[in-house]
Parts: C-alpha cells; structure tokens; sequence
C-alpha cells in the first residue's frame, strides 16, 4: 500500500528515524569525547556538528510524533491521492532509426579499439603517461557507446499484439513492416 506521493511527498518511519538519530547522537558525542585532546580540533568539531544536527533530527522527529497520525499514518490512514505529473516540454526530436544507432554504436567501439590498439603496441615506446591516457579514454567509451547507441530511440509498446518483445521487425520485399 502506498503511503504517499512517492517521491514527492513521501514519508518516513518516525520511530525508525528518532533511533537513528539517537544512536548518531550517541555515537557523536562519545567519539568527540573520546577523541578530545588526542586529535586535531576540527575532527572533534566535526563529531561535535554530527551530534548537532542529531538533536535537531530529534527534536524534528518527536514534533512530527507528537502532531498524530496525519505525519505517522497507520493503517487507519489513507494514502494521499497521488499528484498529477506536470506536463513534459515538447523537446521537438524525432527518433533516430535502429540502422542509424548501431552505426553510431560500432563507430565508438572502434574507435576504443583503435585506441587500445595503438596505445599498446606504438605509443607506449614514446610515452607511458600517454598510453595510459589513451587506454583511461578507452575504458570510458563502451558506456558512452550505449548510451550515443540508445539516444533518440523510441520505447518500444508493451501490448499484446508481440510488440515490444525486442525483436526487429523484418522488412518485406514490398516495404511494408511485418512482425
């Protein structure tokens, strides 16, 4: 069951949360005790701003408990309606074809073996540092690869006619689609 307009306005577990917020004040105020005198001040400040922000996390927590089961819902308690998305901008991109990203897909993935290739057999008698480079920018573009290979693609229907199962539709010899 819902508890709220997840993401947007969802609520936390209080009683989950003051226990946290209890053991991080704990935690923060031993540690700052203990280490008081052997370290360097701006660690036991920083202890000491943990053990801050605990407190006001518990004195937040215990408000919101004490206000009733409109911020801690029981079972009781209805979900909140779910809020209505707001309106997505009209971008104005038209989808890339499926030819036209596996170009772009196998041009990156040639170009991370080129780079790999000359870093470790011509480069590197010149330069370490700069086959290094070259095979730190070739590690990068197999990600790169599939994200260029996935932008403008459309999101394929989930209906019941076998749409949407990642197959390629094949193209007859008269240019219509068939699945």
């Amino acid at each position: 069951m819902r508890t709220g307009d997840e993401p947007d306005t969802a609520r936390s577990a209080l009683r989950l949360r003051l226990g946290l917020a209890i053991f991080g004040l704990l935690f923060s105020v031993l540690a700052a005790g203990l280490l008081a005198g052997r370290v360097a001040l701006p660690v036991v400040l920083m202890f000491a701003a943990v053990g801050l922000v605990a407190v006001v996390d518990v004195a937040v927590v215990l408000r919101h408990l004490r206000q009733g089961a409109h911020f801690q819902p029981g079972p009781q308690v209805p979900p909140y309606r779910p809020l209505e998305p707001p309106p997505r901008p009209s971008r104005g991109h038209r989808p890339v074809d499926e030819d036209t990203r596996i170009r772009r897909y196998l041009v990156i993935m040639a170009t991370c073996l080129v780079l790999i290739t000359l870093a470790w057999t011509w480069v590197r008698t010149y330069s370490t540092t700069a086959s290094v480079v070259m095979s730190i920018v070739a590690a990068v573009l197999p990600p790169v690869a599939a994200v260029v290979a996935n932008l403008g693609a459309d999101m394929p229907d989930q209906g019941s006619d076998g749409a949407g199962t990642g197959r390629r539709p094949r193209r007859p010899p008269d240019g219509g689609l068939e699945n």
